[in-house]
């Protein structure tokens, strides 16, 4: 009794499957919440620059540039550079400037030497820290604005 109502609802399914177009799967973007990862074993000297999310674990030493992505120094990172992203989180060790474009977070195992620039800085309890905050709203927006005196005779 039980068995022809699972019969007919599957072979329902079968049908409704069959008369269905096949359509393809939507592209994929090559930035669509992916993030790259430098592992432990990774040193990396020179210029970082990237359009999506990086979890570095390694060494980097040089610059970083992710101006509209995350930035993430993993526990096992070691980091001497500058740093430019949208958001920033520390929980290894960085020595260098920070800006970010919305925030930058250094948690409890975090150890961030340099100063830091950006509209939201989150220090956790733990965190250790050295250097100076301007929690400016628009980090770029002093470099933008300069404009030279005009000469008074």
């Amino acid at each position: 009794m039980f068995d022809k109502s699972k019969k007919a609802a599957s072979q329902q399914e079968e049908k409704s499957s069959a008369t269905a177009p096949l359509q393809p799967a939507p592209p994929k973007s090559s930035a669509g919440g992916q993030t790259t990862t430098i592992g432990p074993s990774i040193r990396l000297n020179g210029e970082l620059t990237g359009e999506e999310d990086l979890l570095i674990q390694g060494q980097v030493e040089g610059t970083i540039h992710l101006e509209a992505h995350n930035l993430t120094v993993g526990e096992q990172g070691r980091i001497k550079a500058n740093a430019f992203a949208r958001t920033i989180t520390v929980r290894g060790e960085l020595v260098g400037d920070l800006t970010g474009g919305e925030k930058v977070t250094i948690t409890a195992s975090g150890r961030v030497r340099g100063n830091i620039v950006a509209p939201k800085v989150i220090l956790e309890e733990g965190a250790s820290f050295k250097g100076s905050i301007d929690m400016d709203a628009k980090p770029e927006a002093p470099a933008l604005k300069t404009t030279p005196k005009s000469k008074s005779a």
